[in-house]
C-alpha cells in the first residue's frame, strides 16, 4: 500500500487553489442576495443563487473599471456573471471572481415571487392593521417556535430569563432552514393553537415568538412561503414575527401581530424587566401615598376652617336668618294674593251689574227671535206635509188608472192559453184550444170553438158644419 503523504493546510489549499484556477472562464446566472454596500476599495461581495444551491461571488473595484458602464443592481436582482472561480486562501473558502456583470432582468425570482404573496395576503385583509392584536402587559405563558439549537433560542430564553424569571415558556421545536422547514413551522404554530389557545387550554397562552436569527435571503426563505403566513395570521395566540436582523422583511412581518427586528428585540418586546415593573410599582404606590398625605392635609385645613367658622359655632345665627327670610316671603306672597283677590272681586262685580243691565234685553230678543223662527217652522212644515199630500194622491189616481184589474171591474176578462200568454187575437187560437177566463171576481175554463169571423167596424158619422151667417151691425 503506497504510503499517504502529509501535508499542511497551506500546502493542500495550494493544490485547491491550483485546481481551480486550472478551470476556465464561463458565465453564471442567478439572484443577487446578501448585497453589502462598497467597502473603503470600492469592492463588491454578495452572492448567487438559484432554487437549489448559493455561490459567493465578488467583483473587485479593477474589474468595474475595466467594464466601465456597470448596471445598478440590488438584492432580488437576477445577474448574468462572467468569471472564474477563486479560492481565498485565508479562510478556505471559494468565490466567483466576476469579470464582466450584466442584469438579466429588474426583478429576481424570489422577490418576484414575495411581492405576489404579499400582494395576494394584502388583498385578503390579512396584513390589515384592524386585525393586529395588542401584547399582554404582564404576560404568565410564552410560546416560542424556532430551532432547538441556536443563537436565536438562546437569546431569546437569556433574555427572557434575566427580564422575568418565573415565567412559563413551552418551546415548539421546528427547522427553520431548509426545504422542509416552512412545514414544519407552520406545523408548530397549529400544536401551539390545538392546546394553548384561549378558549382551548385554562391556562392559554399569551404571546407566541417566530423567529429565526440572521441570515441570507435563502436561509430565511422558509418564512415567507405561503404555508407559514396563514398559520401566522389564522393564529388564536398573538403572534411576535422576529427573522433575521433589522434591515431583513418577512412575509410573517406582515401578518404577525407585532413584528420585531430580531429575536432578542422580540424577547424584549414581549415582557418588561421585573425590576422595572417593581420599581414602576414601587413608584406608583409613593406617589399615591403622597398624594393621600396631600389630601388629608388639605382636607384637614378646611375641616379646620369649618371649626373656625362663626356660623358653625352659633348655628342658630343661620336658622334666624332663614327664618326671617322665610317670613318676609310669607308677607309678600299674602299680600299678593290679597291684591289678586280683590281685583277679580272688582272684575266679577263689574261684569255682574253688566249683566243685570243688559240681560233683560238680551232674553227678551232672544226669546223673540226664537218664537219667530218657531212660527216659520211651523208654516214650512204645513207646506211640505201639504206637497207630500198632493203629490201622494196624484201617484195613487196614476197607479189605479194603470191597474189591469181596475178594467175587469167594467164587465172586461183577461184570455189567456195554457202556457199563460194573454189572447189578443182570435187567429192565434185554434179549435179545442184550453182557455182560462178571468174575471173580476174568480176565473173560468173554456175550450175554443170556430172562430166568428170578424165585423168590419162601423164608419163614423159626420155632421155638417153650419155655415157662417153674416150679422148685420
Amino acid at each position: 500500500m503506497a504510503q499517504i503523504r502529509t501535508l499542511s493546510v497551506s500546502q493542500v489549499t495550494a493544490i485547491i487553489k491550483d485546481r481551480l484556477d486550472d478551470m476556465p472562464t464561463f458565465i453564471v446566472e442567478g439572484e443577487v442576495s446578501n448585497l453589502r454596500p462598497p467597502n473603503a476599495s470600492g469592492h463588491l461581495y454578495f452572492s448567487l443563487s438559484d432554487s437549489a444551491a448559493k455561490l459567493n461571488a465578488a467583483f473587485f473595484a479593477y474589474r468595474q473599471r475595466a467594464q466601465g458602464q456597470v448596471p445598478k443592481f440590488d438584492n432580488g436582482d437576477k445577474i448574468r456573471a462572467t468569471g472564474r472561480i477563486s479560492l481565498y486562501a485565508p479562510n478556505g473558502s471559494y468565490h466567483l471572481n466576476i469579470e464582466h456583470l450584466e442584469l438579466c432582468d429588474s426583478t429576481g425570482e424570489l422577490l418576484l415571487r414575495f411581492e405576489q404573496l404579499k400582494k395576494q395576503l394584502i388583498a385578503e385583509g390579512l396584513c390589515d392593521p384592524a386585525r393586529k392584536r395588542p401584547l399582554p402587559l404582564l404576560p404568565k405563558r410564552i410560546g416560542i417556535v424556532t430551532a432547538p439549537t441556536g443563537a436565536a433560542i438562546r437569546d431569546i430564553l437569556n433574555i427572557l430569563n434575566r427580564r422575568f424569571p418565573n415565567l412559563h415558556i413551552i418551546v415548539s421545536p421546528c427547522r427553520v432552514q431548509g426545504p422542509e422547514a416552512a412545514a414544519e413551522i407552520a406545523a408548530a404554530i397549529q400544536l401551539l393553537n390545538r392546546h394553548f389557545a384561549p378558549g382551548v387550554s385554562d391556562e392559554p397562552m399569551d404571546a407566541m415568538i417566530v423567529g429565526h436569527g440572521g441570515g441570507s435571503l435563502e436561509d430565511l426563505w422558509c418564512f415567507n412561503e405561503e404555508c407559514v403566513a396563514r398559520a401566522v395570521a389564522n393564529s388564536k395566540i398573538p403572534v411576535i414575527s422576529a427573522v433575521g436582523n433589522e434591515p431583513d422583511i418577512a412575509i410573517t412581518d406582515f401578518v404577525a401581530d407585532v413584528r420585531a427586528p430580531t429575536p432578542s428585540a422580540a424577547a424584549e418586546l414581549i415582557c418588561g424587566r421585573k425590576e422595572d415593573i417593581e420599581r414602576s410599582l414601587f413608584d406608583r404606590k409613593e406617589r399615591l401615598i403622597k398624594a393621600m398625605r396631600v389630601h388629608f392635609l388639605e382636607a384637614r385645613a378646611h375641616l379646620r376652617e369649618c371649626e373656625a367658622s362663626p356660623l358653625l359655632q352659633d348655628p342658630t345665627q343661620l336658622l334666624e336668618r332663614h327664618a326671617q327670610s322665610l317670613d318676609a316671603r310669607e308677607d309678600r306672597l299674602q299680600f299678593a294674593i290679597d291684591r289678586a283677590l280683590s281685583t277679580h272681586r272688582q272684575r266679577l262685580t263689574v261684569r255682574q251689574h253688566a249683566l243685570e243691565q243688559h240681560g233683560s234685553d238680551v232674553f227678551r230678543r232672544a226669546k223673540e227671535h226664537l218664537q219667530t223662527l218657531a212660527h216659520r217652522f211651523d208654516i214650512a212644515l204645513e207646506q211640505a206635509l201639504k206637497a207630500a199630500s198632493n203629490r201622494l194622491i196624484h201617484h195613487t189616481a196614476t197607479l189605479k188608472a194603470l191597474d189591469p184589474t181596475a178594467v175587469l171591474q167594467r164587465g172586461y176578462a183577461l184570455v189567456s192559453t195554457a202556457n199563460g200568454a194573454i189572447v189578443s187575437d182570435a187567429a192565434t187560437v185554434q179549435a179545442g184550444d184550453s182557455l182560462t177566463i178571468r174575471l173580476a171576481k174568480g176565473e173560468l175554463s173554456a175550450t175554443a170553438g170556430v172562430a166568428a169571423p170578424q165585423k168590419a167596424p162601423p164608419k163614423k158619422r159626420t155632421k155638417a158644419r153650419p155655415k157662417p151667417q153674416a150679422s148685420a151691425e
